[in-house]
C-alpha cells in the first residue's frame, strides 16, 4: 500500500507532467500557485512569467490538501510549485495560515463552513473567522484516510507550512560490485561503496518463461520491471534512460548515469548479467542496448 509521502510526491509529479505538456518549445521555469477554501479553488501556472492555461490541475490539489490534512490543524490554504524542463524535481512551499488568494479576492460565504467541517481546526485564522456568515462549526467529518490504522508508515508527517521539495537521482558512482544468483535468477548489485554500504543498484535477470524479463531497483526504494527504453554500456559508464513511471518508481531522472569505479574483470560479469536480462524478454519490451 502506498504511503501518503508517496501519493504526495506522485501527484506534485503528476502535476509537473500536466505544465510541461502544455508549455511550449523553449520554457525555462514553470510556477503553479494554488489556493483553496473548502471548494473554492483558484490555480494559476506561469511558464516564464507568462499566464499558462493547464487543464485538469484542479482534482490532484484537492487530493494533496486530503493527504496533508492534520487533526486539529486542517491543511494548507496555499501551495506553490516549481518546475523546469530538464528534471523531474520540483520545489515549492505550502501555507497553512495565510489568505491564499490575491488581496481583494471574494470567497463564497459558503466556502468558510466547507472547509472548517471537512478540515476542522484547534485554531482558525483571523481572516477566516471574519469569512465566516455564522459560528464556526463543529466538523462531522473528516476526509478519506486510508492509512490512519496501518501500523507500518515510516515516512515523516505530511507538511502543511513550509517547503516541499524532492530531488531525483541522475547520477551515482559504483565502487563494488556483486554478481551472482538468487533463487537461480542471476542478480548484479552495483554498490557505492565496496565491500558494501551506501546507496545500490540492483539488477534481476529472470528466469526463461517468467511474464517479466528483468528488475532493477534501488535501495530502499521500489523498483521497475520493464521500465529501461535503452541501456548503454562501456568500460567505465553505465547510461540507463527510463519511462517516466519507472523514473518515479526508481526515485530517478529519466536518465541515471553510473560512473564504474570497477575492475574490467567487476565490468564484464555486469555487461554479462545485463545481457542475460535485457535479451530476455520479446522483442517490443526490449530496451535499446549499446556496448552489448
Amino acid at each position: 500500500m502506498r504511503s501518503k509521502h508517496d501519493e504526495e510526491r506522485r501527484l506534485r509529479l503528476a502535476i509537473g507532467d500536466l505544465v510541461r505538456a502544455a508549455a511550449p518549445p523553449g520554457w525555462s521555469d514553470a510556477t503553479v500557485r494554488c489556493g483553496q477554501v473548502g471548494g473554492f479553488t483558484r490555480v494559476v501556472v506561469e511558464r516564464d512569467g507568462v499566464e499558462l492555461g493547464v487543464q485538469g490541475l484542479e482534482e490532484q490539489v484537492r487530493r494533496l490538501r486530503e493527504l496533508a490534512h492534520r487533526d486539529g490543524e486542517g491543511t494548507w490554504f496555499s501551495c506553490e510549485l516549481r518546475f523546469t524542463p530538464e528534471s523531474r524535481s520540483y520545489r515549492g512551499q505550502v501555507d497553512a495560515d495565510g489568505f491564499p488568494f490575491p488581496e481583494g479576492t471574494d470567497i463564497p460565504d459558503i466556502a468558510p463552513l466547507e472547509e472548517l467541517t471537512v478540515f476542522p481546526r484547534d485554531t482558525v485564522p483571523g481572516w477566516l473567522v471574519e469569512a465566516l456568515p455564522t459560528a464556526v462549526p463543529v466538523g462531522i467529518r473528516e476526509p478519506e484516510d486510508p492509512w490512519r490504522h496501518s501500523a507500518e508508515s515510516p515516512d515523516p508527517e505530511p507538511v502543511i507550512s513550509g517547503e516541499v521539495a524532492y530531488t531525483p537521482i541522475g547520477h551515482m558512482v559504483a565502487r563494488g560490485l556483486r554478481a551472482g544468483e538468487r533463487g537461480g535468477e542471476p542478480l548484479a548489485v552495483l554498490e557505492e561503496k565496496a565491500g558494501g554500504g551506501g546507496g545500490h543498484l540492483l539488477f534481476i535477470a529472470r528466469r526463461e518463461g517468467k511474464r517479466r524479463p528483468y528488475r532493477v531497483g534501488r535501495s530502499g526504494k521500489r523498483g521497475t520491471e520493464d521500465g529501461i527504453i535503452a541501456c548503454v554500456l562501456d568500460d567505465r559508464r553505465l547510461v540507463l534512460r527510463f519511462t517516466p513511471k519507472a523514473a518515479d518508481d526508481m526515485e530517478a531522472e529519466t536518465v541515471l548515469t553510473v560512473d564504474l569505479d570497477l575492475t574490467p574483470a567487476e565490468t564484464e560479469r555486469l555487461r554479462t548479467v545485463l545481457s542475460k536480462a535485457f535479451q530476455a524478454g520479446t522483442s517490443d519490451r526490449m530496451p535499446s542496448l549499446t556496448g552489448f
